[in-house]
């Protein structure tokens, strides 16, 4: 099924006329008339005339408009059971290796000896990405300033 006519469906067991969502969703009626012929709407948009039907965002309805739309702008056929099934798989590979990264960062904290102040200065560094541009560029001070201490002193010559 195509998510335009499970829209469609959804509108009409709710007694909903095209007019009638417009104005409860308070849009055009050519927005609707948009999405029931297939024509691009924004998902934004579907999200919210779907809501204003009185489909709830964890709904099984939702759920179902939003895979057939994501079907009919990817041509991926999300709602077949091997591609479904592929889908959790690498999902689940995903998961498997942020799960195994977390646990070897937990390790290097631990073996560092870190303290709870330090753990949370390395979380906002890494939530905010210019306190670690300052301490990479820090870092590559201290580099060059090493290396310039290891490179022989050069000495004048005499005449």
């Amino acid at each position: 099924m195509d998510y335009t006519l499970l829209f469609r469906k959804l509108r009409e067991e709710k007694g909903l006329t095209l007019d009638a969502l417009a104005r409860l969703s308070r849009c055009h009626r050519n927005t609707i008339v948009n999405v029931e012929s297939g024509r691009r709407v924004r998902l934004k948009t579907l999200i919210q005339l779907v809501q204003k039907m009185g489909y709830p965002s964890d709904s099984d309805e939702m759920r179902s408009v939003l895979l057939l739309y994501f079907e009919s702008i990817t041509e991926i056929p999300f709602s077949r059971a091997k591609t479904r099934q592929a889908a959790q798989k690498a999902i689940a590979n995903y998961r498997s290796g942020v799960k195994q990264a977390a646990q070897q960062l937990q390790e290097e904290v631990l073996q560092a000896g870190l303290t709870e102040d330090q753990i949370g200065l390395l979380r906002y560094a890494v939530s905010t990405r210019r306190p670690l541009e300052v301490i990479s560029e820090f870092r590559s001070a201290v580099h060059d300033l090493a290396a310039q201490q290891s490179e022989p002193e050069l000495k004048v010559a005499e005449d």
